[in-house]
């Protein structure tokens, strides 16, 4: 009986052999290669999600719970869990830790425990850091097959991720404050011409054609060129687009039904009370307020007052603003309610000398509403 032979001499039953000895290799090749990318994988999904944390918590405005983004230890986990596809730490336990420190080197003042961590207060210096680290386990799928070691917290050898970023609370924005005469728009209502304009041209023109028979029936061709000119008529007609203001003519929405008190201080606050007689809630766009922000405190050495929350109802802003004025987009659906209310603007300590530069105007989101302004 002969082997059947391949044309280079060697037989089927060899390559089968040869080929039982090299799958092993091959197989733990390709067993490497899929360690190697699920450990940098891991890697890379630890080191994102620091990063995203701080992200999250180095913003002012407010989280998704109602708290400050800073203060919301559970908002700033939350956004590190959105990159964690492979469950490489542990989302509510101690892999993930939120601290506070005061720069590069100084010591950690506090660590985001809970769901809100209300004690946090950043530096108005901006010098406040939050750095959020994060420690995530590698295991291999067979231990000990390839050369990959077990990362982990249980052995002290976790993959560690570990970001910072500095928390802005008073950078100081230079706006230009609107013009308090915009209000002037309300001189609308003296443009009364809507009974008047379209009785007075359409009558003339009926009456003009009466004559232009008379002419015609003059033999004289004089009288032809004089029919152009009555067509000069044509042009009063014109005054028909002053119709076109009558649209503008809307009383009722121009102020919306608001009026406003003027503005006091007390304490360490300054306010403005408002009357509404609109039949639903008016929608604000945004506030602008100016203040006496380098003198108006008169004892110790602290002369200055920085804006720390704004409140109309419940609280529209917090945060810290040197001024000397500031203009803020509520981060949550603000209005003014039906009847009487106040908007509240709290310093940082109280409101002793007032020099005239207090100013308050509030922008609405309905269409055709004036500002309101004060003084």
């Amino acid at each position: 009986m002969r082997l059947k032979k391949s044309p280079n001499g060697k037989s089927s039953a060899q390559a089968m052999v040869e080929f039982a000895i090299a799958l092993p290799i091959l197989l733990m090749l390709l067993y490497g290669i899929l360690e190697a990318g699920r450990l940098l994988f891991i890697y890379s999904t630890v080191v994102t999600a620091s990063r995203q944390a701080v992200r999250y918590g180095s913003t002012t405005g407010i989280g998704a719970g109602g708290a400050l983004r800073y203060q919301d230890c559970e908002g700033i986990r939350l956004a590190a869990n959105r990159v964690d596809f492979l469950n490489a730490f542990d989302h509510t336990g101690s892999d993930i830790v939120i601290q506070y420190d005061s720069g590069p080197g100084t010591a950690v003042f506090d660590t985001c425990d809970g769901l809100v961590d209300p004690n946090v207060t950043p530096s108005s210096d901006n010098t406040t850091r939050i750095i959020v680290d994060i420690q995530g386990d590698f295991f291999p799928i067979i231990p000990r097959l390839v050369p990959f070691i077990e990362r982990s917290t249980g052995n002290g050898d976790p993959i560690e991720g570990k970001s910072a970023r500095s928390i802005l609370v008073s950078v100081a924005i230079e706006v230009t404050a609107p013009p308090l005469t915009w209000e002037a728009s309300t001189a609308t209502h003296t443009l009364t011409p809507s009974p008047t304009p379209t009785n007075t041209p359409t009558n003339t023109p009926t009456r003009t054609p009466t004559p232009t028979p008379v002419f015609t029936n003059t033999p004289t061709r004089t009288q032809t060129p004089t029919l152009p000119p009555t067509m000069t008529l044509s042009p009063t007609a014109t005054t028909i687009s002053t119709l076109t203001i009558a649209p503008t003519i809307s009383p009722s929405p121009i102020n919306c039904f608001i009026t406003h008190g003027p503005i006091t201080v007390s304490g360490n606050t300054m306010l403005m009370t408002l009357n509404s007689t609109a039949p639903s809630p008016v929608t604000i766009s945004q506030i602008f307020v100016a203040w006496n922000h380098d003198k108006g405190h008169f004892s110790g050495g602290d002369k200055t007052l920085r804006l720390s929350s704004i409140t109309l109802g419940s609280q529209v802003w917090s945060g810290i603003s040197n001024g000397p004025s500031i203009t803020i987009t509520p981060s949550v659906t603000t209005t003014i309610p039906i009847g009487a209310s106040s908007i509240i603007f709290t310093f940082h300590q109280s409101y002793d000398n007032t020099d005239g530069t207090e100013a308050i105007t509030i922008f609405l989101s309905s269409t055709g509403c004036a500002p309101i302004n004060a003084p």
